[in-house]
């Protein structure tokens, strides 16, 4: 462990040390909860803090129409399945935080919210982490840290050079199109959320420009059941990344889709069916003209092959698992975009002749780990270092960041097992 206690130390002349645990959890979102429990189910002694309310980011960070991306058996959380009668369904935030909240009391977790984990250090004695914070502070023999990497908006340096007379937001601050002016709306990014969104703002009547980018996309309805019901059947999420043709995949946005009207499939050319006004990857700006790169028709055949791509995977899978799953029907936005859509985009758009008053940026977001300081800590690529969830910084753990043992680890389906892996290392 690296020897640096000057932030322990400062931090102590307004908050003495309150408590130990052998443990602590930063992060009550599903993987910090899923941590809780199997360290509780192993008698580990442990608190769980966060900074807000359990599942915070699910009810602040997420416009008003938001829907899970995934059915209901995708999203339960060891010992407690989600909406089991209804497997398939697709369900709120709202209702997922209620779920998280009846987790905590059904098996009496130890969370405290309202904390803000301001440092993590080595203490002087190299044999223990001291965690700093605005409500006191803790000394523990591990840290999990379970924030995730979805809590940081990355913006591009095209956001700082927005003309002034146009209103700027990223994702995480996009509620609905009534907190917009009136004009046209310039939606830059095309994965999970910025799709959405632009349907969002669609359903509203806006003018909507979708500056799009190069992501993957897939049915939903495959065979008689959302398709990743049968991608936990075949396995798919237990692939890691040492199943990737390319390694890079790892770090691609995920494939869009979306839950709302109980799940549906969504493509470049459904949003432009819809009315949305298709574009390429934004460049930046000069002055009030928005330099586009040319790549829209590359970007919409990638999404088509993507998806036809994982078709040819899974359908000789679910033939082999379910024999009498009923044949692949037809899906329109799921249908190949027709050769003319997207060869002819514009490299510039004027802004004020084009109406557009608003742009919201959907560009990702990454995970703030700055507040740690421990010696074998890193982070490559937006990512911690870690294998299987250990960090090479002593009793350090990561959890609920993509691929961190494999396909699962990014979302709820994967935070049981994960943290299951996490406890039993922290046991032994």
């Amino acid at each position: 462990m690296q020897l640096a206690t000057k932030s322990f130390d400062d931090a102590r002349s307004h908050n003495e040390l309150t408590t130990s645990h052998n443990t602590i959890i930063v992060g009550a979102g599903q993987a910090g909860l899923a941590a809780s429990y199997h360290l509780k189910q192993r008698n580990i002694d442990h608190i769980l803090i966060d900074r807000g309310r359990p599942g915070e980011s699910w009810l602040s960070q997420r416009w008003d129409s938001f829907v899970l991306n995934t059915p209901n058996v995708a999203n339960s959380l060891p010992g407690k399945p989600f909406h089991p009668e209804s497997p398939g369904a697709f369900e709120s935030p709202a209702t997922l935080v209620e779920y998280f909240n009846d987790y905590i009391k059904e098996f009496d977790l130890p969370f405290e919210g309202g904390i803000n984990v301001t440092g993590a250090t080595c203490n002087a004695d190299g044999t223990s982490i001291d965690v700093t914070t605005d409500k006191g502070n803790y000394q523990t023999q591990n840290l999990i840290v379970a924030s995730g990497n979805q809590n940081v908006p990355t913006l591009p340096d095209a956001a700082k050079k927005v003309p002034a007379n146009i209103t700027s937001i990223d994702t995480s601050e996009y509620r609905n199109a009534a907190q917009l002016p009136e004009g046209a709306v310039l939606v830059v990014g095309s994965a999970q959320s910025g799709i959405q969104i632009a349907e969002d703002l669609l359903t509203a009547n806006r003018t909507v420009y979708l500056a799009t980018s190069k992501v993957g996309r897939f049915r939903r309805n495959f065979r008689g059941k959302d398709i990743v019901e049968w991608a936990i059947a075949a396995g798919m999420y237990k692939h890691t990344t040492a199943n990737l043709e390319n390694p890079e995949d790892q770090y691609a946005a995920q494939p869009i889709a979306s839950g709302v009207d109980g799940g549906r499939t969504i493509s470049l050319q459904s949003t432009h069916e819809k009315g949305a006004i298709l574009l390429g990857r934004l460049e930046g700006f000069e002055g009030t003209t928005a330099i586009i790169h040319d790549d829209l028709r590359a970007n919409i055949e990638y999404g088509d092959a993507f998806s036809a791509k994982i078709i040819s995977m899974l359908d000789p899978a679910i033939s082999k698992i379910a024999p009498d799953a009923p044949p692949l029907m037809d899906e329109p936005a799921d249908t190949p975009a027709p050769a003319s859509l997207g060869t002819n985009a514009p490299t510039k758009l004027d802004l004020d002749e084009a109406g557009i008053t608003s742009i919201v940026w959907t560009t990702g977001f990454t995970g703030d780990y700055s507040w740690i300081d421990l010696e074998g800590h890193a982070i490559e690529r937006g990512r911690p270092v870690q294998q299987d969830g250990a960090s090479p910084a002593k009793g350090l753990y990561f959890i609920g960041t993509p691929w961190l043992r494999n396909r699962a680890s990014g979302i709820i389906y994967g935070a049981g097992d994960d943290a299951q892996a996490i406890a039993e290392q922290i046991k032994a």
